[in-house]
Order: structure tokens, then C-alpha cells, then sequence
């Protein structure tokens, strides 16, 4: 049975479900802690038969654990077969084999840097911009989505919120106040932090900011956790090269929903 995470105990037991889970217990984890109780955030968080926890925003679905062997698995992944299609969930990242219908896309690389462990930081940005740690979100946001204001307005929620409770920072190269660089941690868990919305803006790419601005972060981030990010493969030799060590990978599948 699909069980919506609502009392004390719900939210223990889905905490349990995705402790030390690379990638998951952050991203999983802040989130439900933020938005858990508050449904009209948009995020809505499950716990399946088996191992399993489930988050969902929007078109998607995040599957973390396993549902159960033999018998009961089958009638648990139709369960929720159905409870995606109602929802129309197209989109879905998970740890394990996709259900009946979904195909695969690119995997995403998760990459890490160990606790107490520092990169060398790559040559310096140009004089002319300045690193600010606590920019203003909106022109972040609108440099992170520049062509859809329905991200930027979810983005911008979701890193406020963050800061705000003190799990996330932002830091920015800005040119004259204006972000041309940006990354972020917004998740974090007791071992783990995660970095992620890590942009430049096309005419300040092929310069060097986003390696030093990433190491950076990451340098500052694994004083006290372990610092992970997920990435396409095509980007795997830029962070080969910063010196970063891949650690696994995201499994990715879409879905279209006949209508009904």
C-alpha cells in the first residue's frame, strides 16, 4: 500500500529509508523536510511496500530502496504504475530497474568529493568580476532558467527556503551586480552535500569561472561533509579534469501516459 508521509512516525521511517543513500538522503531528505508538511509547496513524499520512498514534484517522480521480491513486488509496482499514471508523472530517477513502459534515458554521473578532502583551485576569474556569497535569488534564478519563468519561480522558492532554514548557500560571480556564474548547494543531509545549478552565462563560458567557482565551494562544503553532484556524461572529462571522482550513477526513465 502507498502510504502519504503525514505523521511523526512517517517522516522517521522515510528518514530511515533513504539514511546514507548517496544523493537521495540530501536531495530526499531537505526536501521533505521543508515542504513535508506543507502540500500546497507541490512536493508530496510515500512510503511503498518493501524498502522504498517516493517524492514527487511536478512531472517527477524520485524512487529510492526496492519494492519487494516475487508476488508482492508485482502487485506493488502495478500499484504504482497506477498511482504515476494518475498523477502524470512522465519523468522518473531511481536506484534500481525501471518499472513495465518506462524507457531510458542518459544516465546522470554522480560525482564526489570526500570529507577532508581538497581539490586544487583552478586560476583565478578576471579582475573585473566579484564573488559574492549571498547574492540576490532572482537574478540567479533567471540565469539559471533563463527561458521559463514557471522554474525560475520554483527555483527561486525552493533556495530561499533553504537559505533561509540554513541548509542552503548560493555563491555568484557578478559582473557590475549582474551573475554571469552561479552554483549552489541547497540539500544536505547529516553526511552529504549536494551541489547543484551550476551555470554560466553563454558569453562568459570558455573562461574558466564555473571550474574555480565549483571547486571552491566543493573545498569549503568538505570541511564537513561529503560533497556530491550529479552531471551528464558529456561533462564527465571537465569534471575528470577539476579532479572530482565519479561515484555512480542516476538512473533516468520518461514515460508518455496514453489519455484516458
Amino acid at each position: 500500500m502507498i502510504q502519504a508521509v503525514t505523521t511523526p512516525t512517517h517522516f522517521a521511517e522515510f528518514a530511515r529509508r533513504i539514511a546514507g543513500k548517496p544523493y537521495f538522503a540530501a536531495t530526499m531528505g531537505t526536501h521533505c523536510t521543508l515542504f513535508g508538511s506543507y502540500p500546497a509547496s507541490g512536493w508530496c513524499f510515500y512510503l511503498l511496500p518493501g524498502t522504498a520512498a517516493l517524492a514527487l514534484h511536478g512531472g517527477t517522480a524520485t524512487l529510492c530502496g526496492r519494492l519487494p521480491e516475487g508476488e508482492a513486488g508485482e502487485e506493488a509496482a502495478e500499484e504504482l504504475q497506477g498511482f504515476l499514471r494518475f498523477l502524470r508523472a512522465d519523468r522518473l530517477l531511481s536506484e534500481q530497474q525501471p518499472l513495465e513502459g518506462w524507457q531510458p534515458e542518459a544516465p546522470l554521473l554522480l560525482w564526489e568529493l570526500p570529507r577532508g578532502q581538497r581539490l586544487p583551485l583552478p586560476p583565478a576569474p578576471p579582475p573585473e568580476l566579484v564573488l559574492e556569497e549571498h547574492p540576490a535569488m532572482q537574478p540567479v534564478s533567471r540565469l539559471v532558467f533563463p527561458d521559463s519563468e514557471t522554474e525560475q519561480e520554483q527555483f527561486y522558492t525552493t533556495a530561499c527556503t533553504a537559505i533561509a532554514h540554513g541548509v542552503g548557500c548560493c555563491w555568484a560571480l557578478q559582473n557590475h551586480r549582474t551573475p554571469v556564474c552561479t552554483v549552489g548547494c541547497y540539500e544536505k543531509s547529516q553526511e552529504e552535500a549536494y551541489m547543484s545549478a551550476g551555470v554560466t552565462l553563454p558569453d562568459w563560458q570558455g573562461r574558466g569561472l564555473a571550474g574555480w567557482l565549483i571547486v571552491r565551494m566543493a573545498n569549503q562544503l568538505a570541511e564537513r561533509h561529503a560533497v556530491r553532484f550529479a552531471c551528464a556524461p558529456r561533462l564527465r572529462p571537465f569534471y575528470t579534469r577539476l579532479g572530482f571522482t565519479q561515484q555512480g550513477m542516476l538512473h533516468q526513465y520518461t514515460r508518455e501516459w496514453d489519455i484516458l
